[in-house]
């Protein structure tokens, strides 16, 4: 698929987000919030994940639309940089900020914080299942307004074709990033590890949710 270039991105994503919306006073008081992503899944870890804190303005990712250049980075490579990059210049950003600590593995989980703040109430976040060829989970523009809990889907973003083939798979598997098998298909869900290729579904694949992600106060 086609890579939309960086200014390209930031201009077009701009016009796109244009919507009348009060972005809540500068006096109203910010909240934090604990993040706590836990992966569910068996043989792939989760890259280190971005978390987005905006207000309904802006939209970062959502499914049966086309995956943006930075969106398409991260489920293809856990690159972060182009949307830590293009984000906080467009409208309705807060904040954009890779969670640290690396990747969380298998069975394991990781807290972060954010902070909301008026109506800058909204959470996106994404992160990659590292053993696929552009597969990912995350929150789609989740509301910052009381403590939940969801359990996320892997989502395949439909820029890289899933041909589970080591040369095009950046995780520990296969340690092989920026390698690209374009596709120019819609984000939908992923439909895990078949076997067409190097990995075998026995110790990649997944059944049902690949995330549970946490909200709190």
């Amino acid at each position: 698929m086609r890579r939309i270039a960086l200014g390209a991105l930031v201009v077009l994503t701009a016009t796109a987000l244009l919507i009348p919306a009060a972005e809540g006073s500068s006096k109203k008081k910010s909240r934090s919030w604990q993040i706590t992503i836990t992966n569910l899944t068996g043989g792939q870890p989760l890259s280190p994940p971005l978390l987005v804190v905006h207000s309904r303005r802006a939209d970062v990712w959502s499914l049966r639309t086309v995956a943006n250049h930075g969106v398409a980075a991260i489920a293809e490579d856990a690159n972060n940089t182009v949307l830590e990059s293009a984000l906080p210049h467009l409208p309705g950003i807060r904040s954009v900020a890779t969670g640290p600590g690396g990747p969380i593995p298998p069975g394991a989980s990781r807290t972060y914080t954010v902070q909301s703040r008026g109506n800058f109430d909204r959470l996106t976040v994404l992160t990659m299942l590292v053993n696929t060829n552009d597969g990912f989970t995350g929150l789609d523009s989740a509301h910052l307004r009381r403590s939940y809990t969801r359990s996320t889907m892997g989502y395949d973003a439909g820029s890289e074709r899933n041909n589970e083939r080591a040369a095009y798979i950046p995780g520990p598997c296969c340690n092989n990033p920026f390698m690209r098998d374009p596709e120019g298909a819609l984000i939908g869900m992923h439909e895990g590890i078949t076997g067409r290729g190097d990995l075998s579904p026995a110790v990649y694949d997944w059944n049902g949710p690949v995330a549970r992600i946490q909200v709190s106060r």
